[in-house]
């Protein structure tokens, strides 16, 4: 849930920052996570979630977005979606050139072609 607000046993909210701050202590070892629980007054499970939902977004961010990742080239769904419609706008405008070439060529030849109104 982001953005969301977790309150400590004082009832006031952990914000996002003192979070982040948190859980980069505890994994630098700056700190534990039994004294991060004390000084800030929330349980240790809370810290455990915090932490492995930052190395879960980590992950995921380094698979889906960076390239060479495992999941390069997969992108997001608005990514692929506006690869999709970059596909379908190539082609659309590949076949107009070809029209359009067509036309150029058959222009070409128009002044060969009798009119319908220039019968006797």
């Amino acid at each position: 849930m982001t953005g969301e607000t977790i309150l400590s046993r004082s009832n006031d909210p952990v914000p996002v920052e003192t979070r982040l701050q948190i859980v980069l202590a505890v994994m630098s070892g700056e700190i534990t996570i039994a004294e991060a629980a004390r000084r800030h007054g929330v349980s240790t499970e809370s810290i455990n979630r915090w932490r492995n939902r930052f190395v879960d977004a980590g992950k995921a961010a380094m698979e889906d977005g960076m390239p060479g990742g495992k999941g390069a080239g997969r992108g997001n769904l608005v990514d692929r979606r506006q690869r999709a419609e970059i596909q379908e706008l190539k082609l659309a405008l590949a076949e107009a050139t070809v029209q359009l070439r067509i036309w150029q060529k058959g222009s070409e030849y128009i002044d060969q072609v009798p009119s319908q109104t220039s019968r006797p």
